[in-house]
């Protein structure tokens, strides 16, 4: 049976996948349908992944369509969506400036102009809820009883279930009634279940009002997000390895520990990678605990069958082939060969932290990373790039929290203390307290080796100006030297220079050794090109520039031309791919880019997706993403 394209954009939003309800939408798109309806749930989708400048432009054209067929409700919808969106930009306001009341009054407006349209309960209590965080408490009392009276006249039709609900708890915790918000709020979640989209949309509410009623935190750790999971652990030992680590014998007891721990989670949503041994028996935990389960492979999939399945045999090869018909999504984090580098298991580990966090994020909760490790093991793995102990580590420097399944336990061998935790686990291993930001670097510059035959893990950065091949000869020199004094003036002043920066025909190229440094030096960049008189060279006064970023494997080598060090590789490629597709004035980023950097991001960068996009030249398609400060 053919599933309708909305039903299916509606279905991701559910399951709290809006990636895939903006890619739902764009194909939706493509067929030519705009009307008001699809217009909607497009912004809708957008406006849940982050992407609030799509969302916002598409519930232009919504609106305008809405109106003109008189669909009165859908428009109370739509003024609703514009007064979220504007809430979002509350959020970023708080985390930026602590401040909230312009934001807060935008928003507060848009939701009163719903409320009085059509006397919608969301937008009403929505409006309420701001004008208690703008210090108007009867207001807000006197709204929430008005919502709390038009709630009970709200037909059952059966459409977004739980959401009456959850509109009357949060009306009755503005009143001050915390039993009957408690008890209106435990009809929404079981109405919703299932629904992550949902109930990270009430969660996201109640933290906000949290800032003004503390008893909202008390409604908020009764409405739990989906537990989210990054994992990494040990593959099977080799037969005849000298000191036993993870041994076959094993197998049933890990097997057996991974399916205690995914079951007590709620609606778990797994990243992992593949390999024989801890990955796929957390991979069929997952599956049995029904989770969504979302892979990653470092590189090229036969490559990685014959280096990390097929040694453990045959029976992990058929069970590596069950687990990628089953999973939710399969990312292969590089498409390049292995050619014995290990840098690339070490980007991919960083896929897995990255796919995980941003997941969490949309999901309005923390991830966890859950491994199956030992933790005084000091021989490979700890020489061993992108092993189970460098995440491990890389993980705690972040602050994020560990939940160890300890192989020295289930061997036997472990000390009664064995490990449980991130601090633990940073005790034991000799680290310090978390450093934020300190992984990126630190793991990188570990890997980078003098021969041209090994990769390092890099972040690129690509800038031209849009219509450069159409200057005049006459405007051409001014603009040049502008454009090129603008981008050397702003790498004598970077905190962190870049490896390499040159030019690259009309463009600039730039190489850093730490992604946060790439995407600092990019906004800084993009925002000198917004703010130039641009004017004065002859092009016009529209910003022409965009910015493309992408992280991954890279060569590097002695230039005997250039006479210094360069980085060449089909990702730098790949990353030139990206910057043609860039709407000028913004910073497009790469998914390996957005997943390695979003660790980090937190009060920094907003990371938002955009979808999956046609990339320059014939050269496939990518997941893109929109990069903001926070």
């Amino acid at each position: 049976m053919t599933i309708d394209p909305l039903a299916r954009l509606r279905e991701h939003l559910d399951r709290g996948q809006p990636w895939e309800a903006c890619d739902a939408f764009r194909s939706i798109d493509a067929t030519g349908r705009r009307d008001a309806e699809a217009l909607y749930w497009g912004a809708l989708a957008h406006a849940r992944a982050g992407a609030s400048r799509e969302a916002q432009a598409l519930l232009d054209l919504a609106q305008v369509a809405a109106h003109g067929a008189g669909q009165r409700a859908l428009l109370v919808e739509i003024l609703s969506l514009r007064g979220r969106l504007l809430k979002d930009a509350l959020h970023r306001a708080v985390r930026r400036e602590g401040t909230t009341t312009a934001a807060a009054e935008h928003a507060r407006s848009a939701y009163l102009d719903a409320w009085r349209l059509g006397r919608d309960p969301y937008p009403g209590v929505n409006a309420a809820t701001l004008s208690m965080l703008l210090g108007d408490a009867e207001a807000a009392r006197s709204l929430a009883a008005d919502v709390v009276a038009a709630a009970s006249r709200v037909p059952d039709t059966g459409g977004s279930p739980g959401w009456v609900d959850a509109t009357l708890g949060e009306a009755k915790l503005l009143q001050g009634d915390l039993d009957g918000a408690k008890q209106s709020y435990a009809v929404a979640k079981r109405a919703a279940a299932g629904n992550a989209g949902m109930i990270a949309s009430m969660r996201r509410q109640l933290a906000l009002l949290a800032q003004v009623l503390p008893a909202a935190n008390i409604v908020l750790a009764e409405l739990p997000a989906p537990s989210v999971l990054a994992f990494t652990g040990h593959m099977i030992d080799a037969p005849g390895r000298a000191n036993p680590r993870f041994p076959a014998s094993l197998v049933p007891q890990v097997a057996r520990a991974l399916r205690d721990r995914l079951a007590s989670l709620h609606q778990p949503i797994v990243f992992v990678s593949a390999a024989c041994g801890a990955d796929l028996l957390c991979v069929e935990a997952a599956f049995e605990a029904g989770a969504e389960v979302d892979l990653v492979l470092p590189f090229d999939r036969d490559e990685f069958v014959r280096s990390s399945v097929a040694p453990g045999g045959g029976e992990w090869v058929a069970r590596f082939e069950a687990a990628l018909a089953r999973a939710h999504r399969v990312v292969v984090a590089s498409g390049e060969q292995y050619l014995g580098d290990d840098v690339l298991f070490e980007h991919g580990a960083r896929m897995v932290d990255g796919l995980a966090t941003l997941r969490a994020g949309q999901l309005q909760t923390e991830p966890v990373l859950l491994c199956v490790f030992d933790p005084g093991e000091r021989e490979d793995d700890a020489a061993r790039v992108g092993g189970t102990r460098s995440t491990v580590e890389r993980w705690c420097r972040q602050g994020g929290a560990v939940d160890v399944i300890d192989l020295r336990k289930l061997r036997g061998d472990a000390p009664a203390d064995s490990i449980s935790t991130a601090g633990d686990a940073r005790r034991e291993m000799g680290g310090s307290a978390p450093v934020a930001g300190a992984g990126l670097a630190a793991t990188a510059s570990s890997t980078d080796s003098p021969t041209a035959r090994r990769r390092t893990l890099k972040s690129m950065l690509f800038a031209d100006f849009a219509g450069y091949s159409k200057l005049r000869d006459d405007v051409i020199p001014d603009f040049q030297r502008a454009f090129l004094d603008a981008a050397a003036a702003l790498i004598d002043t970077a905190g962190a220079k870049p490896l390499e920066a040159k030019t690259w025909g009309d463009a600039l190229y730039t190489v850093f050794d730490d992604a946060s440094d790439a995407a600092e030096f990019a906004l800084r960049f993009a925002e000198r090109m917004r703010s130039f008189d641009w004017a004065r060279t002859g092009v016009g006064d529209a910003v022409q520039v965009r910015v493309a970023l992408h992280a991954g494997p890279v060569y590097r080598t002695f230039d005997p031309v250039m006479r210094r060090d360069s980085y060449f590789g089909a990702n730098v490629t790949r990353a030139a791919r990206i910057e043609p597709i860039t709407p000028a004035g913004v910073v497009y980023a790469s998914e390996a880019f957005a997943a390695t950097v979003a660790p980090y991001a937190e009060g920094r960068f907003a990371i938002e997706y955009v979808g999956a996009t046609a990339l320059a030249k014939g050269f496939g398609e990518a997941r893109v993403y929109r990069l903001e400060r926070a």
